[in-house]
């Protein structure tokens, strides 16, 4: 089935998906260096890097706060909200110092703006869709999305296949921010 048999014509479901095929990669590479970068540079050990997963998680606790909050905004306007968050984290990243609560407060941004994210991308997908065609959406949705991510990966792979070093770790966050703002400004 072609895309415009399965979205109405006039949405803005073709932003979407580069939006979040952009925001996809930029995850790739920056969720492809966290993990190796807080171990290595900001010495994060077992423990901490356990309270590290509760700050990342606490934005999905505070999401039905959020969406109550903010429940006259449109699935459109929090995705974008969402968006903005997601970048704001990820600059951070690129520029604070490697200091642990540093490092544990651009987690905490990302991860709110993903967060809030989340939810709104199924929405808008079925919003786009014809009627009897969200299955389809949300599957073409997902793929773009999943590409997306390999593509950050496999960006990581290559990079560090290339320069073995903990220097790489600030650019490759810079290059997921510059995504996430390419994908901020599709989407606006």
């Amino acid at each position: 089935m072609k895309t415009s048999e399965i979205f109405k014509k006039d949405t803005r479901y073709r932003a979407l998906f580069l939006s979040l095929l952009l925001s996809a990669i930029g995850f790739g590479l920056y969720k492809g260096v966290l993990d190796n970068y807080m171990a290595e540079v900001v010495r994060i050990n077992e423990v901490e890097r356990g309270l590290t997963e509760f700050f990342r998680e606490l934005p999905g606790l505070l999401l039905v706060v959020l969406l109550a909050v903010f429940y006259r905004f449109s699935a459109e306007k929090m995705y974008k909200m969402g968006l903005v968050i997601m970048a704001v984290g990820m600059a951070m990243q690129a520029l604070v110092a490697p200091v642990k609560l540093l490092v544990i407060l651009a987690i905490f941004i990302y991860s709110l703006g993903e967060h809030i994210q989340l939810g709104m991308k199924n929405t808008l997908s079925l919003m786009y869709s014809n009627e009897g065609c969200g299955g389809e959406a949300l599957g073409l949705q997902n793929s773009i999305y999943q590409i997306g991510n390999l593509l950050g990966y496999a960006a990581v792979i290559a990079v560090f296949a290339i320069v073995s070093s903990s220097r790489i770790f600030q650019p490759v966050f810079v290059a997921a921010a510059v995504f996430m703002c390419l994908a901020m400004a599709v989407a606006f």
